[in-house]
């Protein structure tokens, strides 16, 4: 009678503790709906294989810009939302696109200029009624729109003096290009230009979702499957 006495009395204290709990202060919140994209080139065949992470047309440098006439060259992409509980819609999709310039320091070390001075981009476009839950979006992105996007763009390529990226007169671009591909200088070889693509959805009840950590669903390794998700594409000059 004791033992049964004594435990009655601790289930009654728990549930008496239970009870009372302050959820607001409950460390772990109740999970929130969310939304992710994934963006692949556009083009690009799958290959077959549905257990193949990353498929060819996701894998950076899977199309890119041409080294020459590039006047009519443009990168085709498509890129859907997915909302795997359905709770949210996507309203708007905004596409930016970094611009990265090799170049070799004076002393011949080899450097990288992020031209957008943020590490965030450039909004390149936006698409305004993106179509609904996992269906394609296609975009493109050409040398012209990157070149108007950074064309006042500058670099201390000699840590004092900003110079303008086209209009550097000791590393003149290749006529007729404005984007610079892979190259060897005086003072040693010099990497393309290039460029890293990204995105931030827009949902119609004013929530944004960009990329804060590319440790998480970024590098999700799942096979191909209609929840796939990515953020970021890279291409170059080639």
């Amino acid at each position: 009678m004791k033992k049964i006495l004594s435990l009655t009395v601790i289930i009654s204290v728990v549930f008496a503790f239970g009870a009372c709990r302050d959820e607001s202060l409950n460390p772990v919140p109740a999970w929130e709906p969310g939304v992710h994209a994934y963006t692949v080139f556009d083009g690009i065949l799958f290959n077959g294989n549905v257990l193949q992470r990353p498929q060819p047309y996701e894998v950076e440098n899977a199309r890119n810009f041409p080294r020459a006439v590039q006047g009519s060259a443009r990168v085709n992409f498509k890129i859907r939302w997915v909302s795997l509980d359905k709770k949210l819609t996507v309203s708007k999709i905004d596409i930016y696109v970094r611009m990265l310039e090799a170049y070799n320091d004076p002393e011949g070390n080899p450097k990288i200029a992020d031209l957008s001075g943020n590490g965030k981009g450039k909004l390149l476009t936006t698409i305004a009624t993106p179509a609904e839950n996992r269906v394609w979006n296609l975009f493109s992105i050409t040398p012209d729109q990157v070149y108007n996007l950074y064309r006042t763009a500058t670099v201390k390529y000699d840590n004092v003096n900003s110079i303008n990226v086209f209009n550097n007169p000791s590393r003149p671009r290749p006529v007729g290009s404005r984007l610079r591909p892979r190259e060897q200088a005086a003072y040693g070889a010099v990497d393309a230009d290039s460029f890293i693509v990204t995105w931030v959805l827009t949902t119609t009840d004013g929530s944004v979702f960009s990329t804060w950590n590319f440790d998480g669903i970024c590098n999700d390794q799942t096979a191909v499957s209609e929840a796939n998700s990515n953020c970021q594409l890279a291409f170059t000059v080639r």
